[in-house]
């Protein structure tokens, strides 16, 4: 064939894909002398109205994906318009796709589902921080590189969430067996549901088949909206997360923190297998939970009780637990969770939740109106019991509201507190009016793991600044939080000739990600206490 060349440089060697919005070629970049992809965007059946409009999503898209510095989103190099329509080059990833894999070699081992969910997810946890919704998750757009990686590609179809939605009224993008059901009725594209859509991948994977798969196009929509998929022939920790990133409801879906302490699980167990499971599946019942948004903290100037840290940003995610061969991980049984009601996932989950195996999570149960339990306080006293199983969820205070934060959490607080965010860092702040004091609740990474030790290095720093005038230490106080270690700091200085208390807790979640509760207000131990302990029982990762 003719040879052919973008934007002068890119020429064209051979097709390498095809999908619904263009052609994907292997080409060779001369300027840099390197094999890229560059995916040109065909345009069927529109108009010229629908091309403009599909022109700037395109370019949207490669914007989008290049502002991602994640090992596994793709990697896009330029994006040049010529012929009159977009091409964006992308590194070229050796690999093939989750579902040629599937179709070719069959479903995967649970535990390298477990560790492709896991990769998946945290490059939707990348995304989702930025503010991108990739609204097209599926096996065909997941690569498993030759190398090892996994990789999420083709953000065409992406949006800004900060942006007014493109998508042509009546119009729903994506595969219908992998679009959640709000998307379906005609909602917008949000982290949840990535999240259904990551987990009818993961389903994909596990049992070689969608989990809505029909016939046509419209019965695989209707039984979207309304059916149940087959049951799972896996069960443990990995069908679990699978069942509850799938719930129906958004508001009561698995959030990607839960889902990663299962997948975690699941990456480096066995699962138990029964091919003679039979019945339908009962969907789990999942209370309200947050769309979980971490994801690097950036640097920035630091509050009192935060040290300003240095180096690099990290990612919310631990590394990923290389899969095992089958046979060479354990069982991976629940104690004390009956085998039928992890199998179907229901019982699994609410178990998993209520017996603090989870640690951190369990999102916004405390959301509940009307609940009555008394709050359960952690304990103060040093290096106590990590929470016992069946811990109720705290209720929300009379006179209170339960506020859900776009950094992955949710905390009550006083009705009508005003609520400001800090640009460049992951920091909110809630202030009372008319009366002094404020609650700052922060993500701030560093390489200090120790609580105690990182509060004791944050006091030497900011004592070396004199940040804090007649600073007084009251104590800092090893504990647990959540089932996992923690640390109380508590001081008091001068702030503008007023003596003001101080109380932080500092701690990381189960998926490893630092915050502090800081509270500070006149120096008053029953109020401060008062507020802080409210602030501490209902906050949630």
């Amino acid at each position: 064939m003719t040879e052919r060349k973008v934007a002068g440089r890119y020429r064209l060697l051979e097709p390498i894909g095809e999908g619904g919005m263009g052609v994907v070629w292997r080409a060779h970049d001369e300027l840099l002398d390197r094999i890229v992809a560059v995916k040109e965007v065909r345009y069927r059946g529109v108009d010229e109205a629908a091309r403009a409009e599909l022109n700037r999503r395109t370019i949207r898209e490669a914007r989008t994906a290049g502002r991602l510095d994640h090992p596994s989103v793709i990697i896009v190099h330029d994006v040049v318009e010529e012929e009159g329509r977009p091409w964006i080059v992308m590194q070229l990833v050796r690999s093939r796709s989750l579902g040629q894999i599937v179709r070719e070699d069959g479903p995967l081992a649970p535990e390298r589902v477990a560790s492709v969910g896991l990769q998946v997810l945290d490059a939707l946890l990348a995304a989702h921080a930025a503010g991108v919704t990739h609204r097209d998750v599926k096996p065909e757009n997941v690569l498993l590189a030759d190398d090892g990686r996994v990789v999420l590609t083709d953000f065409g179809i992406a949006s800004m969430a900060q942006e007014t939605g493109i998508t042509r009224t009546g119009g729903v993008i994506g595969t219908p067996a992998f679009l959640p059901p709000e998307r379906l009725h005609g909602l917008a594209a949000t982290p949840e549901s990535d999240l259904w859509s990551l987990g009818a991948t993961l389903y994909a994977a596990l049992e070689g088949r969608p989990p809505f798969e029909r016939a046509t196009a419209a019965a695989t929509m209707m039984a979207v909206l309304n059916g149940e998929p087959a049951p799972l022939r896996h069960t443990g920790p990995l069908s679990t997360a699978v069942l509850g990133l799938m719930a129906r409801d958004p508001a009561g879906r698995m959030t990607a923190e839960q889902a990663t302490a299962l997948l975690s699980r699941a990456a480096s167990d066995r699962p138990s297998v029964h091919p003679d499971l039979i019945g339908d599946p009962v969907r789990p019942s999942y209370r309200n939970g947050p769309p979980h948004t971490g994801q690097p903290f950036p640097d920035g100037p630091a509050h009192p009780g935060q040290w300003p840290h240095g180096g690099q940003p990290t990612g919310t995610g631990r590394p990923v637990a290389p899969a095992r061969r089958p046979g060479a991980g354990r069982v991976a049984l629940v104690a004390g969770v009956p085998l039928l009601a992890v199998a179907v996932g229901v019982g699994g989950w609410l178990m998993l939740r209520d017996q603090g195996v989870q640690g951190d999570t369990g999102a916004a149960s405390s959301a509940v109106p009307g609940q009555t339990t008394a709050p359960v306080r952690p304990s103060r006293t040093p290096d106590t019991a990590s929470a016992p199983s069946g811990r109720p969820s705290p209720a929300i205070p009379a006179g209170w509201r339960l506020h859900r934060d776009p950094m992955g959490f949710t905390v009550a607080v006083p009705r009508g507190w005003a609520v400001k965010r800090f640009s460049g860092r992951d920091r909110v702040e809630f202030r009372p009016p008319g009366r002094n004091g404020f609650l700052w609740i922060e993500s701030t990474e560093d390489p200090e793991t120790d609580p105690v030790r990182h509060w004791e290095k944050v006091e030497r720093g900011g004592l070396a600044k004199n940040i804090w005038p007649g600073y007084e230490r009251i104590g800092i106080t090893p504990l647990r939080y959540r089932g996992l270690p923690a640390a109380d700091w508590e001081f008091t200085y001068m702030k503008d000739k007023v003596k003001t208390r101080v109380l932080d807790r500092g701690f990381r979640t189960l998926t490893g990600r630092p915050y502090a509760i800081y509270w500070e207000g006149p120096d008053d131990i029953r109020s401060n206490q008062s507020f802080f302990d409210k602030f501490t029982d209902t906050f949630q990762p």
